[in-house]
């Protein structure tokens, strides 16, 4: 009777296994349509926009974060567009493993579509990006450093904008508070973290003193 069961055990893994495999043939669980969109959003982004990834921007240590950098094709030293930057801890990256296609890319063609460069940044220690994660540190001078780089870059207008949620709201709060001349704009959803003073504790977003935080993106010049 323990044979059987040890047999039963053995065939049950590769049972499992097979299942997992054909999963992961299928797309890890995207259905056929969904696959298709992902490609066909990558193609035209591919047919709109020059596309940069892997960008290796340097800081004033020396660290170097990965950046890709998605911006119109008509843009040019005659034509310079604005930047809407995000920069995150979490995986950016273009490929989706799990699923063997692209990843979803819609954030930068929709701004690819509206006249914006977009870029994504790694935080410092996170994925193909340099450096050791600190939260309370980096991400302010980090933030300074991108933020005159990619004003000074030929194809932008010296206009840059921030988004996105959680741990990618938390650290605008603290690049708000340099008053960096290249930023215009900043879109805080949702951050984690206390912002100010709780007790005797000060939370890491107590980095913006003075003034209102505008929670929309502004019409920029």
């Amino acid at each position: 009777m323990q044979r059987m069961s040890t047999q039963s055990l053995v065939i049950a893994g590769f049972i499992a296994a097979a299942g997992a495999l054909a999963l992961a043939q299928r797309g890890g669980g995207l259905t056929p349509d969904q696959r298709a969109t992902r490609w066909e959003i990558e193609k035209e982004l591919q047919s709109l926009a020059i596309i940069d990834r892997k960008v290796m921007m340097p800081m004033r240590d020396g660290v170097r974060l990965a950046t890709d950098i998605y911006r119109p094709k008509d843009s040019s030293s005659s034509k310079q567009v604005p930047i809407i930057w995000v920069k995150t801890p979490y995986n950016f990256n273009y490929w989706d493993v799990r699923n063997g296609v692209p990843r979803d890319m819609t954030a930068a063609l929709t701004a690819i579509k509206r006249g914006y460069a977009y870029v994504d940044q790694n935080e410092r220690g996170h994925f193909f990006s340099e450096g050791n994660y600190d939260i309370l540190g980096a991400p302010r001078t980090d933030g300074d450093d991108a933020l005159t780089w990619m004003a000074k870059q030929p194809w932008s207008n010296g206009k840059v904008g921030t988004m996105g949620c959680s741990s990618t709201a938390e650290y605008q709060m603290g690049v708000a508070a340099i008053g960096n001349p290249a930023y215009a704009a900043m879109n805080v959803q949702g951050f984690g973290a206390g912002v100010g003073r709780v007790g005797p504790y000060f939370e890491q977003g107590n980095w913006f003193r003075g003034g209102a935080v505008q929670m929309l993106f502004v019409t920029w010049i």
